[in-house]
C-alpha cells in the first residue's frame, strides 16, 4: 500500500519462533521516528486531528464513520486503499469504535481525504464534544445467541444522530453508544455512555421434550455435580432436581429470572415468547481514566419493544436521554458525571422512567415506554 513495510515472516520463519514481530516495524516512517515524542494535538473541524511532535513533525488523522459492525464490500475497501495511497501514508487504522482512520502528513491532504470519502457516502467526524461512534455486534449475521438485530438498530440510530457525529449539532462532551444483540454484550462494553442491550424480556420455558439433552441422565447422576444449565444462572433462578421415579426435572423461578439468556448459551432447548423480546437501556458508564475515572452505567429503562424497521421507541428514548444531557450538562461533562451531579433519581424523573424491580424499585413494568416514547418522537 504505497510504502515499503516489513512483511509477515514466511511459515518456516514462524517455526523458528521469530514471532511476535515488533509492531514498530510496520509503522509509517514518520510515526516510527516520532514514537513517544508527540506533545500536542489540534482539531481541524470535527473529524481531523493534527498530531504535533517535539521534533516539529506533524501527522493528520481523518476519522471516517463506517456502516454498522464495520461491514464494507471489497470494492469499498479497494477505494479506501486508493485514497490512502494517493493522499495518505499508505495505511489505514480500524478503531475499536468501528470507524476507520486515514493518516497523512499535511492538512491539505487530510481535507482531500475528507472530500473523497464523503463522495463515497461516508461521514467524517467523531472527535471532541461529539458522538464518537455507535458500536454494534454482528447479531443475526454470525451469532447463535442474538436476541435482537443490533446492526439494523445501529443504522437507524446513526440515521437520526449523524449530525452529532459530524459536528453539525453540538454535545457537552464525547458520547459513545453501544448496541448489543444479547446480554453477552459483545457489541463493545457495558461501560458506555448509552448502552442498548437486547434481551428476551421474560423467564425462559424449558422445552419439555428436548431439555433432557442438557440434564443428567438420572437423579443419581445429579448428585455428583450441578449441571451447567443451572450453574450458569447468575441469580439462581434455575433449579434442577431429582424426581421420585429417578428422572431429572427442571424449573425456572420467574420472579428471580433477569432474562439474561446465560442458560441459552449452554443449552438451546429453552423457549421464549417473541412478543416479549425487547431491549434494556443503560446510561452513564465510561472507560475513561480521566475526570472521575471509569464507571459502570445505570439501567434506567428495563424494557422497550423492538419494532423494526424504524425502532421508533428505541430512537425516541435515546434522543430524550441526549436532549436532557445537552440541555442541562456543563461543558465537558460526560453523561455519567452529569447524572451523578443531579442524582440518578432526578435524572429518571426528567426521563419519565418509572422505578421497577429491574431498575432499583419493587414494581415490575415490562411495558414501560411504548406510549410515552412514541409520543416523544
Amino acid at each position: 500500500m504505497g510504502m515499503s513495510l516489513t512483511v509477515t515472516p514466511e511459515p518456516r520463519d514462524r517455526m523458528n519462533k521469530r514471532l511476535p514481530i515488533p509492531f514498530s516495524t510496520q509503522l509509517p516512517e514518520i510515526i516510527r521516528n516520532n514514537y513517544g515524542k508527540w506533545i500536542d494535538r489540534r482539531l481541524h473541524g470535527n473529524g481531523i486531528i493534527e498530531h504535533i511532535s517535539e521534533t516539529g513533525d506533524k501527522v493528520f488523522t481523518v476519522k471516517v464513520g463506517l456502516p454498522p459492525n464495520s461491514r464494507v464490500s471489497i470494492d469499498t475497501l479497494e477505494k479506501f486503499i486508493e485514497i490512502a495511497d494517493k493522499y495518505g501514508l499508505g495505511v489505514v487504522r480500524a478503531t475499536r469504535g468501528m470507524n476507520l482512520e486515514f493518516i497523512t502528513d499535511s492538512l491539505d491532504k487530510a481535507l482531500k481525504i475528507k472530500e473523497e470519502v464523503e463522495k463515497l457516502g461516508f461521514p467524517v467526524g467523531g472527535w471532541g464534544a461529539s458522538l464518537w461512534h455507535i458500536t454494534s455486534c454482528t447479531a443475526y449475521l454470525t451469532c447463535t445467541t442474538a436476541v435482537v438485530d443490533a446492526p439494523s438498530i445501529t443504522q437507524v440510530l446513526y440515521n437520526h444522530l449523524k449530525p452529532f457525529f459530524t459536528g453539525e449539532e453540538k454535545l457537552p462532551a464525547k458520547l459513545m453508544i453501544f448496541v448489543a444483540g444479547c446480554p453477552n454484550v459483545c457489541g463493545g462494553t457495558l461501560a458506555g455512555d448509552i448502552v442498548i442491550v437486547g434481551h428476551y424480556g421474560q423467564a425462559p420455558r424449558p422445552d419439555p421434550e428436548r431439555i433432557k439433552f442438557c440434564l443428567p441422565t438420572s437423579a443419581e447422576a445429579l448428585k455428583k455435580a450441578v449441571p451447567d444449565v443451572a450453574a450458569v444462572c447468575p441469580v439462581g433462578a434455575i433449579k434442577v432436581f431429582g424426581k421420585p421415579d429417578g428422572s431429572v426435572g427442571i424449573e425456572v423461578d420467574e420472579r428471580k429470572c433477569i432474562a439474561c439468556s446465560r442458560c441459552k448459551n449452554v443449552c438451546d432447548y429453552f423457549d421464549w415468547d417473541p412478543s416479549k423480546i425487547g431491549v434494556a437501556i443503560f446510561v452513564g458508564g465510561k472507560t475513561s481514566n480521566t475526570g472521575t475515572g471509569p464507571r459502570l452505567p445505570y439501567k434506567v429503562i428495563p424494557w422497550l419493544p423492538v419494532n423494526p424497521p424504524e425502532y421508533r421507541e428505541i430512537v425516541a428514548a435515546v434522543r430524550k436521554i441526549i436532549d436532557i444531557w445537552r440541555r442541562e450538562a456543563n461543558p465537558g461533562e460526560r453523561l455519567g458525571d452529569f447524572i451523578d451531579r443531579i442524582s440518578i433519581d432526578e435524572f429518571m424523573n426528567k426521563l419519565g422512567a418509572p422505578r421497577t424491580r429491574h431498575n432499583r424499585c419493587e414494581e415490575i413494568s415490562w411495558n414501560f415506554g411504548v406510549r410515552q416514547f412514541v409520543t416523544y418522537m
